[in-house]
């Protein structure tokens, strides 16, 4: 059955998620495989019209960024194109504010790399915090990016607690998730076709709000 019209993300696949969350390491690669795996499944599909790739940048908000480093999984089309973003943390960063500030910041770092070289006009991006999810949308045209940048409420105190609280909230396991995804892929693909090589064509309108 292909993913446009699954009712559930394959068991196989939870089964491997449920495996990966299991493992006493709290890092962010034992996320890696699933994600391989859930992107290939959702958007490659065997086919030669895009690939996944791994993408890594120093971490400049760290005092280790010589050998701290931010890693994203993108789906290039190709011609190496970036028509997705995902981002991949642990569980731990979407219950700790300072994380959420440092998600969302690096998030849109990324954008400000690869939103000019998309090609087409929205750029999906995925906030994975675990499976909690926060979908971001790039507009190639204005450099918008939606949602809004959030400011510290006040630079001379900590980050309240529920700084950025409930963005996260979307599991993206779950049905919701599943239709998200599908929403999300079925764009992309649709305006792949359009563009046909071009650059920069004006399309639909993205799902997000």
């Amino acid at each position: 059955m292909p993913f446009s019209t699954d009712a559930s993300w394959p068991q196989g696949l939870l089964n491997i998620f449920n495996v990966s969350r299991n493992q006493n390491a709290a890092l962010e690669s034992r996320y890696y495989g699933p994600y391989d795996r859930l992107f290939n499944y959702a958007v490659v599909e065997g086919s030669f019209t895009f690939f996944l790739a791994l993408q890594t940048a120093p971490d400049e908000t760290s005092a280790r960024d010589a050998v701290d480093f931010v890693v994203v999984m993108v789906v290039l089309n190709q011609e190496r194109k970036p028509i997705l973003i995902a981002e991949i943390k642990d569980d731990r960063w979407a219950i700790e504010p300072d994380k959420r500030q440092k998600a969302d910041t690096q998030m849109r770092q990324w954008y400000d790399q690869m939103l000019p070289n998309c090609p087409i006009p929205h750029l999906y991006g995925l906030s994975l915090l675990g499976t909690s999810l926060r979908v971001y949308c790039g507009d190639k045209v204005t450099g918008e990016v939606i949602p809004h940048f959030v400011g510290r409420p006040n630079a001379d105190r900590i980050l309240p607690l529920d700084f950025l609280g409930g963005q996260w909230d979307l599991d993206i396991l779950s049905p919701d998730g599943l239709k998200k995804m599908q929403e999300i892929v079925a764009y992309i693909k649709a305006e792949a076709a359009n563009a046909v090589g071009q650059w920069g064509l004006i399309g639909t309108t993205p799902f997000i709000q």
